[in-house]
């Protein structure tokens, strides 16, 4: 070739080469334009949904299920576009984690991405199942005695769409576990931490809207035992059970109740069971009644105990226990608003509600005030009985679609506080309350376990008045062993002189009286079965060291006076060991209690800081991951070194 055509061929080249960088180069542009803007789209259409949830509109209304759906598509195609945008790089993304400031978002762009396309999926399944529900409800008449029947049938019809929601939530919550937090950017671990925040509400929803029909007698009339636990008295599951009876549903409408006192349940006639160890020599109790059958902790046991005594003392066998404590109360009238009990003069409402219960406890409506007789015991109780039917009517014959679906959140957080229990004997119905955490359960966890357990037992009403924190230090040890330090600290906010601390079943002037005087606790802590005990200080009475449930349980009791603090200390070594070097820890709440103080601090073997933490807002300080929040519910722990 000569040097002429050769000079031309390059020159070809060359222009070949320029058209095809200024191409890659606007065709780069035109992509990361668009790649932007589905990015900012899908930001838009998220910042919409969390305001929409965030808001006090109806769930359940049409509009708002539209609005929702429509949002949900929206986000689903953005995300769709940009994993179609992204794809050819996707494979890449792996090998980038070196890259400054962004290696971490880029290395974990394909788990993200993943993530966020199912938790889309199954928000679209849940939604689409629920649209046809909120069609109906506006149509139907006043109260759960029309809407009732609806919500069952509309549930039991949104099923299978619901459920493949849980399906695209557990490939969801595969995704986030292949993520390591500690590498990604502040803003997408702030995301990420958004994300875990609504996944177990979320996945607590599906299964409880799942359960619901089954539990409203969608197959067949259902009856409950109901306990009402007073949590100013606490006790294992909540608190003294001071009112019970049992109540039917079919189909979604209430059918019977009956309830009352809970002395009037007992047929001392019949035979029963010896009262606890701990019962008799606390209280005196001589034999066990249903009263008291909420003993254990785990709640399956203590129902099952409760169901006995109350079919063979009232008669009607039971298909489930529900408890409810006072809490429980005060969230559904917060929901629903005042309710007007017959022949009461003032409406009970939230803020008044305790009040009222002492003032009615103090002077029943039938009773002149001062009157100690015997109808004054019988009668002491009856505004909790007129108040469940006011609520029962309300909620039944007047409660509108949008004050039913205003209780929804409310008996969520009734239900994952532990302050509303459901047990039931069906295997089935049994297994999906235990998924939710709702049957107050002791769980079976691998790793350490820690239950604080108190119980009053000094026939008073105190425990409003005892202020609660726990304290929990574990040290990991190089052989994969661990010693622990528990400290309970206790503190009685009363801070004028009371009477002499007098244990015995006496009633006194008033309610508030009964509030103030000196607190009786009998504690146990469950540990890992297996766990070595070393020493237990700031107690009373002798320690008793026995295995229950699976659990290794540390027993003491003591008694606390008026403007008194305490602090009981237990050394231990849990039963754990490290595995793949992991440490995980589960503190449990005990039902009825409030969101008492918790510190959990975790020092590792020579001060080595782990690779990753859970819950996200876990610190590190002197050699030693620290949490301190509150338990309100349940609380997981996880460290990693590998």
């Amino acid at each position: 070739m000569k040097w002429r055509e050769r000079r031309t061929v390059l020159r070809a080249l060359d222009l070949f080469l320029i058209l095809a960088l200024v191409s890659s180069v606007v065709a780069g542009a035109a992509w990361y334009s668009r790649l932007r803007s589905h990015l900012r789209s899908a930001r838009s259409e998220l910042v919409e949904i969390e305001g929409f949830l965030a808001s006090d509109t109806n769930l359940l209304d049409p509009a708002g299920m539209e609005s929702i759906r429509a949002n949900l598509a929206r986000l689903d195609a953005d995300l769709a576009a940009i994993e179609a945008l992204t794809h050819p790089l996707l494979p890449l993304a792996p090998y980038l984690g070196w890259l400054p400031d962004i290696g971490g978002d880029v290395e974990a762009a394909p788990a993200l991405l993943r993530l966020a396309r199912h938790s889309i999926q199954a928000a679209r399944a849940a939604v689409d199942g629920l649209a046809p529900l909120a069609q109906r409800f506006p149509a139907a008449g006043p109260g759960l005695g029309e809407l009732g029947p609806d919500l069952v049938q509309g549930l039991v019809a949104a099923r299978p769409a619901l459920e493949s929601a849980q399906e695209s939530l557990g490939q969801a919550k595969r995704a986030r576990n292949a993520l390591a937090p500690e590498r990604l950017s502040p803003t997408t671990r702030d995301l990420l931490s958004r994300f875990d925040g609504y996944l177990s509400p979320v996945a607590q929803g599906l299964d409880g809207l799942i359960l619901l029909p089954a539990l409203l007698g969608a197959e067949g009339p259902q009856t409950y035992l109901l306990l009402a636990q007073n949590n100013h008295e606490l006790r294992a599951t909540g608190g003294f059970i001071s009112g019970a009876g049992h109540l039917t549903v079919n189909g979604g409408v209430l059918t019977e109740l009956e309830f009352g006192d809970s002395y009037a349940i007992d047929d001392l006639d019949q035979p029963h069971p010896p009262a606890p160890d701990a019962l008799r020599q606390q209280m005196g109790a001589g034999i066990l009644l249903l009263r008291d059958a909420n003993w254990w902790p785990d709640f399956p046991t203590s129902a099952q105990v409760a169901a006995g005594l109350y079919q063979q003392d009232r008669g009607p066998a039971v298909d489930g226990v529900l408890a409810v404590d006072l809490t429980t109360l005060r969230l559904l009238l917060e929901a629903i608003g005042p309710v007007q009990v017959p022949g009461y003069e003032l409406s009970i409402s939230a803020s008044n509600l305790e009040a009222m219960l002492q003032q009615s406890w103090q002077a029943p409506q039938a009773l002149a005030p001062g009157d100690e007789s015997q109808a004054w015991w019988q009668a002491r109780k009856d505004l909790a009985a007129d108040l469940l039917a006011a609520l029962v009517v309300r909620l039944t014959e007047q409660a509108t679609a949008q004050e039913l679906a205003g209780l929804v959140p409310a008996l969520f957080r009734a239900l994952e506080g532990a302050h509303t229990l459901v047990y039931s004997p069906d295997p089935g119905l049994q297994s999906l309350l235990h998924s939710t955490g709702w049957d107050g359960a002791q769980r079976r966890f691998e790793g350490d376990y820690l239950m604080v357990v108190d119980s009053n037992v000094g026939f008073n009403k105190v425990d409003p008045n005892i202020q609660r924190a726990i304290d929990y230090q574990v040290d990991l040890e190089p052989g994969g062993g661990a010693a622990a330090r528990l400290t309970l600290s206790y503190r009685h906010s009363i801070q004028r002189p009371g009477p002499a601390c007098s244990r015995e079943p006496r009633y006194g002037d008033s309610y508030s009286e009964l509030m103030e005087r000196c607190y009786w606790n009998h504690l146990r802590v469950y540990v890992p079965a297996g766990s070595e005990i070393s020493q237990v200080l700031g107690s009373d009475d002798p320690v008793q060291i026995y295995g229950e449930n699976g659990y290794t349980v540390i027993a003491t009791s003591f008694l606390l006076e008026t403007g008194q603090a305490r602090q009981i200390e237990i050394e231990y070594r849990p039963n754990v060991t490290l595995a793949a070097g992991r440490y995980r820890l589960l503190v449990q709440k005990q039902a009825g209690t409030a969101a008492h103080p918790l510190r959990v601090g975790v020092s590792t073997t020579g001060d080595v800081q782990p690779l990753s933490f859970s819950p996200a807002d876990m610190i590190w300080l002197d050699g030693q991951a620290i949490w301190q929040a509150d338990l309100r519910i349940d609380r997981e722990f996880e460290l990693a070194w590998q």
